[in-house]
């Protein structure tokens, strides 16, 4: 599976992504014009892991399931399964 992958993403032109670290740090409600929900969901992001982060950045930049599949070399149906999955552990880390 690797190996296609790796030959799929040689063969075809990927979107080219630039990551920079958008989430801000942690600070008290108003040093930064957050309002309380704001830094709640913030701080609930910073504690994903590295692939839930990156599945959630694909997501809020309005990539398609399929694309996010393209891009990460998951199915489709994993995809969705996994953003499932990650918005239901922010509902709970902000609860």
């Amino acid at each position: 599976m690797v190996l296609n992958t790796a030959l799929s993403s040689y063969r075809k032109p990927r979107p080219s992504i630039e990551y920079v670290e958008i989430i801000p740090e942690y600070h008290s409600v108003g040093d930064r014009g957050f309002s309380e929900n704001e830094e709640q969901l913030y701080h609930a992001i910073r504690i994903l892991n590295d692939t839930e982060k990156a599945l959630l950045s694909l997501y809020l930049e309005d990539f398609s399931y399929w694309e996010i599949a393209e891009i990460t070399g998951i199915s489709e149906n994993n995809v969705g399964v996994r953003l499932n999955r990650i918005k239901n552990k922010l509902i709970k880390l902000i609860k």
